[in-house]
Parts: structure tokens; sequence; C-alpha cells
């Protein structure tokens, strides 16, 4: 409970930082956006579906790596009910390109875990599209795809 608090104080803080340069000012836009990509997969590591619930925008579309398309309520019940149990999400490898109040973010990341008792990983590419909205930067789309190793 206590590490949602502070996920949910520093997201509140990235959001607010001077909200008019904070959407202007490309560079400290990487900043945030990089900073908020660590702070959504520290929060699916945790299953911290508040935190997730914070960042993701009510309409955001999410495509996992098998393809199933998922509405933000579907994707935070998916995420607390999954029998997977990660151990480690990993980012890596993250470019951000900011166009006005959207910013896309590339990247990959690497995931080991246990799921339903068995160990699994997986490495994925992923992009995330993140915008502007009401004063704050929330993700309105993802996707991602394994990468084959």
């Amino acid at each position: 409970m206590k590490v949602t608090a502070v996920l949910l104080g520093v997201f509140g803080v990235l959001a607010a930082l001077g909200a008019d340069s904070a959407k202007k000012d490309a560079a400290d836009v990487k900043v945030i956006v990089l900073r908020l990509e660590h702070l959504k997969f520290d929060a699916q590591h945790r299953k911290d579906i508040a935190a997730l619930n914070s960042m993701l925008d009510d309409a955001v579309m999410w495509v996992d790596p098998n393809g199933a398309l998922f509405t933000k309520a579907a994707y935070l019940t998916a995420v607390h009910d999954s029998n997977l149990q990660p151990e480690q999400i990993v980012p890596e490898s993250l470019t951000v390109k900011v166009f006005d109040d959207i910013a896309i973010v590339v990247g990959i990341y690497d995931e080991k875990g246990l799921n339903a008792g068995h160990p699994y990983h997986q490495r994925c590419r992923f992009i995330d599209t993140w915008a502007w909205k009401k004063g704050k930067w929330v993700c309105i789309g993802a996707t991602a795809t394994s990468v084959i190793s």
C-alpha cells in the first residue's frame, strides 16, 4: 500500500511538473515519459492495479504479445487475475519521440517469472503512446510483440 502511495505521488508530481512547460519542452517530456514507463513496468511487475489505473487513459487500447485487444477495465482485470508471477520485467533500449501532445515510446522489455507454477521468459518489442490530457501524461495505446532471439 505504501509503494502504491509513493508511486501515485511521484506520478502526480511528474504529471504536474510545470504543466505548460512539461507539455511544450520535448526534452522535459522525454524525461517524464521515460520515468512513467519505468513506473508502468514496476506497477505491472507488482500487479499494482491502482498505479496502472492512474497511468492509463480510460479509452486506452492495449494489445498484448498474443494479439489480444484489451480495454482499460479488461486489462486491469487480466493483470489482477493473471496466473503470471513475474520475477522481473526490465525495459531496455527505450526511445521517445515527442509530437506536441503525443509521445511515442519504442523499446524492448525482458520478462521472467512463473506462469501457473511453471517458469516462463519472454522478450518483447513494445510501442506505447502517451498523450497530454487534462494536465497530465496518460498512456492511450500499448502494443507488444515477441522478439525472437
